[in-house]
């Protein structure tokens, strides 16, 4: 037998099965809102998980004049990625600095490419991303590498190009980074590339020179290459200091002679080190 609440016994019984009636849809509204509420959290906090680690890698060498702002830039786009800087024996103090910011390694030689195969041994990260000194990611790199490689077939890329000075022929040049060709892609754009792809390659060749063009001839090889929308922005100090057309220039020859076999070895005595 139903009883009924003593302050209530003037009420009708149906009028108190429908005041119930009416609350209890309610209360059942209340859970469908907090559920539709909660629903994009747990789609965020889903993709988030879902998302790929990625670690940076830093090869250094003398690079006190721009590092300490290089790396304070860096420290603000880098979120929770781990970062590593390898030092090839600078003199000029440059490991100190990157002491200050990230875990610091310093590799017995000055090698890039057994810089970042150093580097890339530190980490444990799904994804490895080279990075130069001279070079500023943008912000939500992270989103733009975790959706390029959401396609199976993409084995690693790059960023597109940006100089930090505003040199016409500088532009036109950083334009066609948006291509994939052999010419337009170098370490300075930022390659980024699966664990498991980099460590079937066996990483980066010792080599003085074209590290990175051996690199990437050895990726395409195993998949997609993707060249992101976003730039990176890198310094000119390279162009501006022997001439933009005569570097570009140079860049190219290099290239083309190292495609036809020329060993790096001899070509590294016409690319001096810029700082």
């Amino acid at each position: 037998m139903t009883h009924w609440p003593p302050t209530l016994s003037l009420i009708h019984r149906s009028q108190w099965n429908g005041i119930a009636s009416v609350f209890t849809a309610s209360c059942k509204e209340t859970n469908v809102g907090d559920a539709s509420r909660a629903a994009p959290r747990r789609q965020v906090l889903v993709a988030q998980r879902t998302q790929p680690s990625i670690g940076i890698v830093v090869p250094v060498l003398n690079e006190v004049a721009i590092l300490e702002r290089a790396l304070l830039s860096l420290r603000r786009v880098a979120g929770e990625c781990p970062v590593v800087v390898v030092d090839g024996g600078s003199t000029d103090g440059s490991a100190a600095i990157a002491r200050r910011f990230f875990r610091t390694e310093v590799c017995p030689e000055a090698s890039r490419g057994k810089q970042l195969n150093q580097g890339a041994r530190c980490l444990g990260t799904d994804v490895f991303l080279f990075l130069h000194a001279v070079s500023q990611l943008p912000m939500g790199f992270q989103f733009e590498i975790a959706r390029a490689l959401r396609d199976p077939r993409v084995a690693g890329g790059c960023f597109r190009l940006r100089f930090d000075a505003p040199h016409a022929m500088l532009r036109f040049y950083a334009w066609f980074t948006q291509f994939s060709s052999r010419f337009c892609h170098f370490g300075g754009q930022g390659f980024f590339v699966r664990r498991e792809v980099f460590e079937k390659l066996q990483g980066y060749c010792d080599v003085p020179l074209m590290e990175d063009v051996d690199f990437l001839r050895r990726l395409r090889r195993q998949a997609d290459f993707a060249v992101l929308a976003v730039p990176v922005v890198t310094s000119a100090r390279r162009f501006l200091r022997r001439g933009v057309v005569r570097q570009q220039a140079l860049n190219i020859l290099l290239v083309s002679l190292f495609e036809l076999s020329i060993p790096p070895q001899r070509l590294a005595a016409f690319y001096p080190h810029i700082r």
